[in-house]
């Protein structure tokens, strides 16, 4: 499907009829509700906790009376992190708390490897303490991907990293991509 207003084959929104790519879409309600939309960069680099460097790609929608700013690793499945604010925020601005945010959540890493005796390798949870991202599963509809540390976890393996706490007490908050956790 091809954006009815550039061509691109960038679809990502469908407003009224029309198949839209997110600067057309952007464009058009910039317009509408009379806000300006500075030109940002459409990239950055930042390097996670084991030194390994990081291409995040950006993107922007307006929705309603928030502008939202998502930076997506450069892969299928990496890093993804956000941040919001009221369409007359300052966007430069709103542009560099993404960066910072980026750089603290690249800054910790929840998954360790280890190898047995045997020399298998397995990996667990350091610190009893686990955050990531639910993503679409292309290959099992039914449950979600998990990205940690960067990575797609299925639920399965999700569950096999939770088998060593077993007789523990878990606590799951769901909070958007744009929010921070305390």
């Amino acid at each position: 499907m091809k954006c009815e207003q550039c061509s691109t084959d960038k679809v990502h929104v469908q407003f009224g009829n029309q198949p839209l790519c997110m600067d057309c879409y952007n464009s058009m309600m910039a317009a509408e509700l009379g806000i300006e939309l500075p030109e940002l960069p459409i990239t950055f680099i930042a390097d996670d906790a084991n030194g390994v460097m990081r291409i995040f790609e950006v993107e922007r929608m307006i929705m309603g009376t928030t502008i939202l700013l998502t930076a997506h690793e450069r892969r299928e499945q990496g890093y993804e992190f956000a941040v919001d604010g009221q369409l007359d925020d300052d966007q430069h601005k709103l542009f560099k708390q993404l960066i910072e945010k980026t750089t603290r959540g690249l800054s910790e890493t929840y998954l360790a490897t280890g190898k047995f005796p045997s020399g298998e390798p397995y990996t667990y949870i350091k610190q009893n303490h686990l955050k990531g991202v639910l993503s679409y599963d292309s290959d099992n509809c039914d449950t979600p991907l998990v990205i940690i540390d960067g990575k797609p976890y299925t639920w399965n393996e999700v569950g096999r990293l939770l088998q060593a706490f077993e007789g523990f007490q878990v606590k799951m908050v769901m909070k958007e991509l744009a929010d921070d956790f305390e």
